[in-house]
C-alpha cells in the first residue's frame, strides 16, 4: 500500500501538477521568456542549426565537437542554454554561436525547440537543424553528417527514427526544410504547444506529436541511418561472423548464447528484427557506428540498464571513442542506473518521469 501511495503522489507532483503549471502559465500570459544574447560566429548563407544543451557545470567534449563540426560546415547556430549560465561560460560559448538563447528550462528539450522555431518566424532558413546533447558526437564524420543534413533535398532528414509503439523521427539530431518551416499547420503546431516539464510530455505531445506533423505534411523524407544501409552492410559476413554480433545489441534483444548455429540470412533478420524493436540508436547505435560510421552514441545507455558497464566499455573500444572511452565509462558510472535509484528518484524512474 505505502509503496502504491508513492507512486500516485509522484505521478500526480511530477506529471500532473506540471501540466497544471504550464496551463495556468499559459492562461494567465506567465509563460517565462527567452533572454538572446549575440554570438560572435556568423557564416554567409541561411542554414541554421538549433542546438539545446543541459551543461550547467562545463561544456563537455562532445558539444565541443558538435559545435566545431557545425561551425564547419558552415552552419549558423543558436544555441539554446536550458539552464543558468556564468558570464565565464557565457564568454567561453559565444565564439561558437551566432546567438546564444537563455532559458529556464520550462518543457525541456521540446520546449527549447520550441521558443527558437518561433525565434525565425517570418524569417525561415532555407534549412534549420535541431540537435540536442543527449548523445555523445564524435569528431569523425560528424562533419560530414551535419552537411548531409544541411543540404538534403528533402523537408525532413533524420539520423534514426523508431517504430516500437508508433513511428515518430528520432528529435536528437534531425533537419527540415524551409518548406516545412513555413507550413501554417507546422507553425501551429509549436505556437500551441505546451511546454510540460515532464519526459512523457516531451517525448509523446513534443517528440511524437512533432513527427507525425511532420510526416503529414512532408513532401519527401530521408533517414541517414536506417536498418536497409546496415543490412547491406551485414551482407558481406558469414553466418558466424553475424552471430559474433548480436553481443552488440541491448540485454533482453540478444538470443540465447547457447542457441543452434544459424544460416547467415537467418542471422541477418534477427539482427535486423532486434535493431527495430525499438529506438534504433539504442538498439542498434553500436553497429550502426562500427559498420555505417555513425558518430552518435546515446548517453543513457547505462542509466536505462540496455547494456551492463562493462558491456558498454568493451563495445566502445570495438567501435571507437578517439579516446573518450574513459570521459564516457566515468559520466556514466557517476549517473548510475535508473532501477537503483531510492526514494522518490525511484518512483520518477519507474514511471519513466
Amino acid at each position: 500500500m505505502k509503496i502504491r501511495f508513492g507512486k500516485t503522489y509522484v505521478y500526480l507532483a511530477e506529471y500532473r501538477m506540471p501540466i497544471l503549471r504550464a496551463r495556468f502559465a499559459r492562461r494567465f500570459g506567465l509563460e517565462s521568456t527567452p533572454v538572446v544574447v549575440p554570438g560572435e560566429r556568423r557564416h554567409p548563407g541561411n542554414v541554421h542549426a538549433v542546438f539545446l544543451i543541459w551543461q550547467p557545470q562545463a561544456t563537455a567534449w562532445y558539444v565541443t565537437n558538435a559545435l566545431e563540426a557545425l561551425a564547419e560546415a558552415g552552419i549558423n547556430v543558436t544555441l539554446v542554454v536550458n539552464h543558468p549560465l556564468s558570464e565565464a561560460r557565457l564568454a567561453e560559448l559565444r565564439p561558437f554561436a551566432d546567438r546564444i538563447m537563455l532559458r529556464d528550462n520550462s518543457g525541456r528539450d521540446m520546449g527549447g525547440y520550441r521558443d527558437a522555431i518561433l525565434s525565425f518566424a517570418g524569417r525561415e532558413p532555407e534549412r534549420l537543424l535541431l540537435m540536442n546533447d543527449s548523445v555523445y558526437y564524435f569528431r569523425t564524420g560528424l562533419t560530414e553528417m551535419v552537411q548531409r543534413l544541411a543540404t538534403s533535398p528533402c523537408d525532413v532528414c533524420a539520423t534514426y527514427e523508431n517504430w516500437e509503439y508508433h513511428h515518430h523521427f528520432q528529435s536528437f539530431c534531425y533537419s527540415i526544410s524551409r518548406y516545412m518551416l513555413e507550413q501554417p499547420e507546422f507553425q501551429r503546431f509549436w505556437r500551441d504547444y505546451l511546454p510540460v516539464n515532464a519526459r512523457p510530455w516531451a517525448i509523446n505531445k513534443g517528440e511524437v506529436g512533432s513527427s507525425r506533423c511532420m510526416v503529414r505534411l512532408a513532401r519527401s523524407s530521408e533517414v541517414l541511418f536506417n536498418p536497409v544501409k546496415l543490412r547491406e552492410a551485414l551482407a558481406g559476413l558469414d553466418a558466424v561472423g553475424l552471430q559474433d554480433l548480436f553481443g552488440h545489441l541491448p540485454i533482453d534483444l540478444r538470443p540465447p548464447a547457447d542457441g543452434p548455429q544459424l544460416r547467415q540470412e537467418t542471422v541477418i533478420r534477427q539482427l535486423m528484427d532486434a535493431v527495430v524493436a525499438r529506438s534504433q540508436i539504442h538498439t542498434g547505435g553500436f553497429l550502426y557506428r562500427r559498420f555505417l560510421g555513425a558518430p552518435l552514441i546515446k548517453r543513457d545507455l547505462l542509466f536505462r540498464l540496455q547494456y551492463q558497464l562493462h558491456e558498454i566499455e568493451t563495445l566502445l573500444n570495438i567501435v571507437g571513442t578517439e579516446g573518450h572511452t574513459a570521459d564516457i565509462i566515468t559520466e556514466m558510472r557517476a549517473k548510475g542506473i535508473g532501477f537503483q535509484l531510492r526514494g522518490r528518484a525511484r518512483q520518477r524512474f519507474l514511471l519513466d518521469l
